[in-house]
């Protein structure tokens, strides 16, 4: 038999990326790309609190890289912490499983060899552009069983003394700062801003103020009081953190004199936050007001 030519490969963060139990996921090798070796997928952001099932894979063993944040992984019943750097092997026919801990979300490379893992991971992906959605369990249970993976169910319980640090990274002091508003935790989004924070918004004629701000978010929060902002893509440089995020709330109460319309809004920004010593100054906000206002009928369609 003579073995297939190997050639180089590449791909980068411009290939198509897809959501795979709701997380940004991309294939960066594949079984056809190794020759059967490996197959090696990235999770980039995957939030605190979310989690694997626990499961054993029959064909191929998994490992695991964490490249950002912090992860709690679980190998027949041990419980292990892994931060940035940290690599975990997890062999065949061993039950193991992982949950991204800590306070901020956590991106990792995830590799199985043999390849061939990622086609049941492709099986289920969904559209990057729709927001996360729980997976379809039947059609989950029916793949792992065709890919030789048998799914036992929840992780087991985190021990009570398992504690990931907290990040203090620019990053993470932005990512909670965005988790306080969608807590609408008011006490800890104060703390978070200097004294003298100052916010410029599109479509506001003067800047606001450490109060001002603190009225805009309350009162935007009583309008939308399930309002959300999901995080699609964060980048440091130096003191400046910059997010993409998409907001999402249902108006049910008066917004800019507008009476409530129990409407859905759904629009993206761009913000930009300077973090000192830990607390952010100030804050540039550019999003899409026609997408908010329009759904009220403050414009014509």
């Amino acid at each position: 038999m003579i073995a297939q030519a190997q050639r180089p490969f590449l791909n980068t963060r411009t290939d198509d990326a897809f959501r795979f139990l709701g997380i940004p996921t991309l294939v960066r090798a594949t079984s056809a790309n190794t020759n059967g070796a490996f197959g090696l997928i990235e999770h980039w952001s995957m939030p605190p609190g979310f989690a694997s099932p626990y499961h054993t894979h029959h064909v191929e063993d998994e490992s695991f890289y964490v490249l950002e944040g912090e992860l709690a992984i679980v190998v027949d019943g041990k419980w292990l912490h892994a931060g940035p750097g940290s690599f975990v092997y997890g062999p065949r026919e061993i039950p193991h499983g992982f949950m991204a801990v800590g306070n901020v979300p956590a991106r990792m490379l995830l590799m199985c060899n043999p390849g061939g893992f990622e086609q049941f991971v492709l099986d289920q992906a969904t559209d990057i552009a729709l927001p996360p959605s729980p997976p379809d369990m039947a059609r989950l249970m029916e793949l792992a069983a065709r890919h030789q993976i048998d799914i036992h169910g929840p992780l087991p319980e985190l021990p009570a003394d398992f504690t990931a640090p907290l990040s203090s990274d620019n990053k993470s002091v932005n990512y909670r700062w965005i988790q306080a508003f969608n807590n609408c935790d008011w006490k800890t989004e104060q703390e978070i801003r200097t004294p003298n924070f100052r916010a410029v918004l599109s479509g506001s004629p003067e800047p606001l103020d450490f109060d001002a701000w603190s009225g805009f978010l309350t009162g935007f929060a009583v309008a939308f009081p399930d309002a959300k902002i999901t995080i699609e893509d964060s980048i440091t440089e130096g003191d400046l953190v910059a997010t993409r995020w998409t907001l999402a709330g249902t108006h049910k109460a008066e917004f800019q004199g507008i009476s409530p319309t129990g409407r859905t809004v759904r629009f993206n920004g761009i913000e930009y936050n300077r973090i000192v010593s830990g607390h952010i100054a100030e804050h540039w906000s550019m999003f899409d007001n026609l997408a908010l206002l329009q759904p009220l009928g403050a414009f014509p369609a």
